[in-house]
């Protein structure tokens, strides 16, 4: 694994909720196929196809995979429906999602920490969790659909965040949570 500034994964923050913003979404679990369709980018599951070429798609990858708009192509991440969990599946769809919004080839190893970080955060924004009082893993599993595994690891990131900073907001989520459940968030600053 790379080592990541802190700064590294704000930034990624910042281009989620800005997302968020942009295509103005709201509902929880976040739906992929609405992202994809919203963001212009094409979503294929690998049982559209005849076995032969699930073969040669499982040989590129067994999850999943992006591939970059050419010849009139739209960019289209392929992921193999029928291998796990639904919410792994999600963060599939997700993790190439990062790819990409940050224009990455989906092979470079390089970049999957970050596209992992990138999915578990857009599925599970860590900040509208807190304000809604959800911080158990079958909590978060119920309210965005991940992993049981993600959903464990985004527990952890919480109860991290609240003993290093308690429940403190920071200034570039405020327009995420406003946007998200702004009565909520007015009752979480004032408690």
């Amino acid at each position: 694994m790379y080592r990541r500034s802190s700064e590294t994964y704000d930034e990624i923050k910042k281009v989620i909720i800005q997302i968020y913003l942009d295509y103005d979404i709201k509902e929880f679990p976040i739906d992929e196929e609405l992202v994809c369709k919203k963001l212009g980018v094409a979503l294929i599951p690998y049982s559209e196809y005849r076995e032969e070429e699930k073969l040669l798609l499982l040989k590129r990858s067994k999850h999943g995979f992006y591939v970059k708009a050419s010849n009139g192509r739209p960019p289209t991440i392929y992921y193999n429906d029928e291998y796990d969990s639904e919410g792994a599946i999600r963060l599939t769809i997700f993790h190439e999602i990062k790819h990409y919004v940050f224009n990455e080839d989906s092979d470079d190893e390089e970049y999957d920490d970050l596209a992992e970080f990138f999915a578990r955060y857009f599925l599970c924004p860590i900040p509208y969790l807190m304000i809604k009082g959800i911080e158990t893993v079958n909590e978060i599993v119920s309210t965005c659909h991940v992993s049981f595994e993600a959903a464990g690891n985004v527990s952890s990131n919480i109860i991290n965040r609240k003993r290093t900073y308690g429940n403190k907001i920071f200034d570039y989520e405020i327009p995420l949570l406003q946007h998200l459940d702004n009565d909520a968030y007015e009752f979480f600053i004032k408690d």
